[in-house]
């Protein structure tokens, strides 16, 4: 399912003009970009199991087709069906229909803004169809028979909750199957397998609302975010820059990627040397630290302020299991006396409600206010560890598995308490063959027991698949200046036949 928080704090999305599809001055996109591009957006807000999240769903089609007309590099088909999809078989004639003249040298993307369903009883996974009057399941394994049909690569990008156990990932108990792997395949999950993937809906502005995830994703991309996600402005944003952006900017549950630490797939192009307007009024968000002890909880950060606006920063802890958006704090910042703050570069310091013997995580908002409408700017997630005691740390593999047929090997640490995870891989001689974490702060993601996923792809720090052989995962953590650690049983790293 989908989780929708109704508050006055609404996230804007309607961009105010279509930008016309650019060519890119760097004639390096005729040389590293072949095929045709094609993409498919499916939204369904209206449910008969599930609660309406209209006009979540809508408005995310509205925000990523926006960007996808705006990619250098030209569209042939950019097609939004909005409340219009019920059945497998509509899903299965939209999807033959859009992608119907795809080669094998095109690429093809889909986009799913829906409500998720996984059972954690039998591991099954899947997306619900509906238009309000009738709904369907589909499941992942029909998903990936339908995309099967399609030539060349598939670029999927799903807005859902559990969506991440569609590849099997961000799940305790494991999944049925991974679906959507292989080398035609490039996934993007909003959400781990057993977490809630959020939105937001006005109660008095019924026009407003979208998911923390897609407005993140259309900012990273656009223009109107200035580019955010391509970390080294070289125009090509690509799947592993978007999912290390998110992880970074999205705070509200755990992407998940395929395939892991090699995204090299570029998923939005744009000319670096052309000029742009941004539209976004806070960008640049910077935090000091997102680890942090519980006790001293003083948390610096930095942001840009593009126009002057009304800026309202608010705190939510997570409690319970669940992001308690009730009890948020909400603090003003009046930098000037109308209440409102001027452009520039502004660094400002919070406390945390939390005492010496309080740990767990908080996400910090950036919220502003236009034209009387709030408008989301941006989140970061905050790990509190606490002071001292200690924390038990184990890791868990599967036995075996093929890097060179796409397979990943999935790593469960459990951890009873929030912490900075250090995650390595160690050949025979324990020697470290690729780091995978350092001092990674864990995040919520409703695992149980508590724990945190990572996957390895097989390949080392310089890009290369390790040699056939047994390997082990190190954890390292520490609490109060005291060092845990813990090693896994071995698996093996086995070649294709």
């Amino acid at each position: 399912m989908r989780l929708i928080k109704k508050t006055a704090l609404a996230l804007f999305v309607s961009l105010l003009f279509l930008r016309p599809i650019n060519a890119f001055a760097n004639e390096a996109v005729n040389q590293r970009e072949t095929g045709r591009r094609r993409a498919l957006l499916i939204g369904c807000d209206h449910f008969i199991s599930q609660q309406d999240t209209w006009p979540a769903a809508e408005n995310n089609l509205r925000l990523l087709s926006d960007v996808f007309f705006s990619d250098a590099r030209p569209y042939a088909l950019v097609r939004s069906l909005s409340g219009t999809i019920a059945t497998v078989e509509a899903f299965e004639d939209a999807v033959m229909s859009a992608f119907q003249s795809s080669a094998e040298n095109d690429t093809s993307l889909l986009y799913i803004s829906t409500h998720g369903v996984f059972e954690a009883g039998d591991g099954s996974a899947g997306l619900l169809l509906s238009d309000g009057q009738t709904e369907s399941l589909l499941d992942a394994a029909a998903l990936q028979r339908i995309l099967d049909q399609v030539p060349g690569k598939k670029v999927v990008i799903l807005d859902a909750c559990n969506s991440g156990a569609i590849i099997g990932k961000g799940l305790s108990g494991g999944a049925a199957g991974r679906c959507l792997t292989g080398p035609d395949y490039k996934v993007l999950c909003s959400a781990g397998g057993s977490e809630a993937s959020w939105y937001y809906q006005s109660p008095d502005a019924a026009a407003e609302g979208a998911s923390y995830f897609t407005a993140a994703l259309a900012f990273g991309f656009g223009a109107d975010g200035g580019h955010a996600a391509d970390r080294n402005d070289d125009g090509w944003i690509t799947l592993s820059e978007t999912y290390a952006y998110l992880m970074d900017q999205y705070a509200a549950s755990t992407p998940q990627v395929y395939p892991e630490l090699d995204g090299d797939e570029v998923l939005f192009a744009y000319d670096p040397d052309a000029p742009f307007q941004i539209c976004k009024a806070v960008t640049d968000i910077t935090f000091d630290d997102t680890l942090l002890t519980a006790g001293d909880t003083e948390v610096s950060f930095s942001f840009t302020v593009q126009r002057q606006i009304k800026l309202y920063y608010q705190i939510v802890y997570h409690r319970d299991g669940a992001w308690q958006f009730s009890q948020a704090q909400l603090i003003s910042d009046n930098e000037q006396d109308d209440g409102s703050i001027l452009p520039g570069r502004k660094m400002r310091v919070l406390s945390l409600n939390t005492k010496d013997s309080d740990y767990g995580y908080a996400m910090i908002q950036l919220i502003t206010l236009e034209a009387g409408v709030p408008v989301y700017q941006g989140a970061r997630l905050l790990c509190v560890r606490p002071a001292a005691g200690e924390v038990h740390l184990e890791a868990e593999t599967g036995s075996a598995f093929i890097p060179a047929l796409g397979e990943e090997m999935p790593i469960l640490i459990q951890h009873d308490v929030p912490c900075g995870l250090t995650v390595n891989i160690l050949n025979e001689e324990n020697r470290v063959v690729r780091r995978l974490a350092y001092e990674m702060p864990s995040r919520p993601q409703q695992l149980s027991p508590a724990a945190s996923s990572f996957y390895w792809n097989g390949k080392t720090a310089d890009g290369e698949y390790a040699p056939p052989g047994i390997y082990t995962v190190q954890v390292k953590t520490t609490i109060n200046g005291t060092l845990y650690a813990c090693q896994s049983a071995p698996f093996s790293l086995e070649e294709a036949e």
